[in-house]
């Protein structure tokens, strides 16, 4: 497997960019060397552009420097660092036969709208399933059916509503078990997988270093069963790990004990098949 690592997030001073960056590195000292590759992000906030996402400029030259590393890559690639819109640009290895899955604890689907913009992260998978037309235009779109959403917990109804209007399988923190899981993907016939895990899916009691925690998530043993599921039987073509964000430097290596089993478990689903 061939990592990309994605430092400080849009080239930000705002605290919650400076722990993002500092969650990535904490993160790549553990990769190995060899095949690590770390992604130039833009300096400067970035301009919305009059779209509906803030920060539009910085976040889409992120996507196409993800998706040209990841485009040229011999393996299945795992996109480390940042938040969760780190992952649009890995998703050019998404294939017609490739299901997507989310494992995180918040829907990424937040409506899009050019009179209120909101941050990438919030809505990641409605730009990959359901963007205005011109809006990151050299990344593929995703079939919504190709697409399976777990772990998500105190997540706004409209956006649950919007899922199901679109018709994305979509399974709460406690529907999600590792058998349901795999069954979901089974039911998306797809022969390769890819897999974008956001740690806001976890227990804040598993890790400190999240932005938004929220109660009642997985533990460290649970995520790795669900990336279990998710890749069963078939070829994992790339995944992102993203949504770390420690407090401090020196308290990140508490985290990385969960953090790692995550990576290993993606690392070896990549081996599998």
């Amino acid at each position: 497997m061939q990592f990309l690592v994605v430092g400080q997030w849009q080239g930000s001073a705002s605290s919650r960019a400076m722990r993002l960056g500092d969650g990535a590195r904490a993160i790549a000292a553990d990769l190995p060397r060899a095949v690590t590759t770390v992604v130039d992000v833009p300096a400067g906030a970035g301009d919305r552009l009059e779209t509906a996402v803030a920060r539009y400029t910085s976040v889409r030259a992120v996507a196409e420097r993800v998706a040209e590393e990841a485009g040229v890559a011999s393996e299945a690639v795992l996109v480390v660092g940042g938040d969760g819109s780190s992952v649009l640009g890995a998703t050019v290895l998404v294939r017609p036969d490739t299901a997507f899955v989310r494992i995180a604890g918040s829907s990424g689907y937040r409506s899009l709208n050019r009179a209120q913009p909101v941050a990438a992260e919030t809505a990641a998978l409605r730009l990959l399933v359901d963007r205005p037309d011109g809006l990151f235009p050299d990344l593929p779109t995703i079939a919504p059916g190709a697409v399976v959403l777990a772990g998500v917990r105190g997540t706004d109804e409209a956006e649950l509503a919007a899922l199901d209007r679109m018709g994305v399988t979509h399974l709460d923190v406690d529907a999600a078990t590792p058998d349901v899981l795999a069954a979901a993907v089974d039911a998306t016939g797809a022969a390769s997988v890819f897999v974008h895990v956001d740690l806001d899916v976890l227990d804040p009691a598993e890790v400190d270093g999240l932005l938004e925690p929220v109660p009642f998530g997985l533990d460290a043993s649970g995520l790795v069963e669900r990336i279990q599921a998710a890749t069963r039987g078939r070829r994992l073509v790339g995944a992102a790990l993203t949504g770390f964000a420690p407090v401090d430097p020196e308290r990140a290596v508490d985290d990385l004990g969960v953090i790692l089993r995550a990576v290993g478990a993606l690392t070896t689903a990549a081996r599998a098949v």
